[in-house]
């Protein structure tokens, strides 16, 4: 089961940036309803329950509760989207 657990939008604001808690993954959702996978645990993600943009940099929250292990703040650029 995939939830989000927060979302933001990014850019211009014709897109959102999705956190999913339970597969350790952000998505990027276009207005058509397209998604793609920004991150994932690969990149440190342990159950994301957070997300903001601030300028040109968006912020994932993670409180590794499932994992108890390693829960920190990961920083990307914008750009990194594109």
């Amino acid at each position: 089961m995939t939830t989000v657990d927060d979302f933001t939008f990014a850019g211009a604001g014709d897109e959102m940036l999705a956190a999913l808690n339970h597969t350790d993954t952000v998505v990027r959702i276009r207005p058509d309803g397209r998604h793609t996978t920004v991150l994932t645990a690969a990149d440190g993600l342990r159950n994301p329950t957070a997300i903001e943009v601030r300028g040109d940099t968006f912020y994932v929250l993670d409180a590794a509760y499932v994992t108890a292990e390693d829960p920190n703040l990961l920083v990307a650029g914008l750009r990194y989207l594109r």
